[in-house]
């Protein structure tokens, strides 16, 4: 009985359960024996134990007790038979040779290929602590640590004026009279972002991406209800009224080693994968002779 292979639609979905012919287009008796148990024949494609077991192992989650019994073994070999006439079906309507059906099949190549080749490289569990502890060191002043952060609410206005009188108004109010400040934004400030929520910026840091002079007022307020401005700004004028102030504080290690493996290991993989191409390169005649751009019309 001969078999072919199922094309690129079938590992495109990742079930395929027929094996390709040998070069004379038919399938030794050894070869077949191989698969085990012929299980089922669709049109000239025979399945056999081995694409059952494929099957299963390709189920997320699955597990061979799972088909023990024998209305589970029929419910999958169907589901193999099913797709299979599927398979024949869009062979024969051509779309197995469809571009994209191909580069989808060459895509799930070249991932078992890097995956394979990149060895070591592919998993993250491969990252040492010790170097983990050394990234965590070497990085833990610019990325885990939390810089002191200065809450406030907000009002901006455009006129020189009108934004005295508001930051006159602003700071008669008591310190812990948060919620009048928040009334005043809301019937004064022109930030229409903010204004429905009585001006709340939510906490600026050194790193907050507002006007600087507007960073440096934040960061300068000291104790809750404290006002800075009018602040001028290309946008207008700003009043700005501290909530609450949040200090420094470093990340343990324990909460961002993780993180931190996990970064080394796409570094890693990616220097791999960099040093595998410019192999391939090495051995490869390249010769790029379309430098002009794509016409997406």
């Amino acid at each position: 009985m001969s078999t072919r292979p199922l094309g690129p639609l079938l590992a495109l979905l990742l079930v395929s359960c027929s094996k390709g012919p040998s070069p004379s287009g038919q399938e030794s008796d050894a070869g077949a024996n191989n698969r085990g148990a012929l299980v089922a024949r669709v049109g000239q494609v025979e399945l056999r134990e081995d694409d059952l077991k494929r099957a299963v192992a390709r189920d997320p989650g699955a597990s061979a007790q799972r088909f023990d019994s024998p209305q589970a073994r029929r419910d999958l070999l169907d589901g193999l038979v099913r797709f299979e006439l599927l398979v024949q079906a869009a062979d024969r309507a051509g779309y197995t040779k469809d571009p994209d059906a191909i580069h989808a099949l060459q895509q799930i190549a070249v991932t078992k290929l890097v995956n394979k080749t990149l060895g070591a490289a592919g998993s993250p569990e491969t990252i040492a602590q010790a170097d983990v502890e050394r990234e965590y060191n070497a990085r833990q002043a610019s990325d885990f640590t939390l810089p002191e952060a200065s809450q406030v609410r907000h009002i901006l206005v455009s006129d020189p004026k009108l934004a005295d009188r508001v930051a006159a108004q602003a700071r008669a109010l008591a310190p812990a009279d948060d919620r009048a400040f928040a009334t005043l934004a809301a019937s004064t400030s022109e930030d229409v972002a903010t204004r429905s929520t009585g001006g709340e910026l939510d906490f600026i840091d050194k790193n907050s991406r507002l006007a600087p002079a507007v960073v440096e007022a934040a960061l300068g307020l000291k104790a809750p209800g404290d006002v800075a401005g009018p602040i001028r700004t290309e946008s207008g004028y700003e009043i700005l009224r501290l909530v609450s102030r949040r200090a420094g504080a470093v990340s343990p290690f324990s909460s961002v080693q993780q993180q931190i493996r996990q970064r080394l290991y796409q570094e890693r993989r990616a220097k791999a994968l960099d040093a595998f191409i410019a192999k391939l390169r090495a051995e490869t005649p390249v010769d790029i002779v379309d430098g002009g751009a794509i016409d997406g019309g």
